[in-house]
């Protein structure tokens, strides 16, 4: 779900919309959260619910645009290959990969 700001050129406040969800839908799993947007993984609720109860608030939560789909297959075999591995949701990069520089400091010129 995409968040609008209350007003124009403030950040939009995502608590309102995550204590929401998470009292609306007991075990959800929040998936991304950016700037303005929130995903959730919903798996106790049937998807007209969910559409019902979204619409329902959407004014309230300043909910500007939301979507509500079923998990892919594809979805289905990340989420199992990462159980699988151990691996993190959470990827860190390299710093240089990141864009950071380096800046070398010859020894001599370190001091204790």
């Amino acid at each position: 779900m995409k968040i609008r700001a209350a007003k124009a050129g403030t950040v939009p406040d995502l608590n309102p919309a995550e204590a929401f969800m998470e009292n609306t839908f007991p075990g959800c799993v929040q998936r991304e959260k950016h700037y303005n947007t929130l995903q959730y993984e919903v798996a106790s609720s049937s998807l007209t619910r969910i559409f019902q109860v979204v619409l329902t608030n959407k004014e309230k939560l300043n909910i500007e645009d939301y979507s509500v789909t079923q998990t892919t297959l594809d979805q289905v075999f990340v989420n199992f290959a990462k159980q699988q591995s151990g691996e993190e949701d959470t990827i860190v990069l390299h710093p240089r990969a990141a864009g950071a520089r380096w800046n070398r400091v010859m020894p001599e010129k370190l001091t204790t």
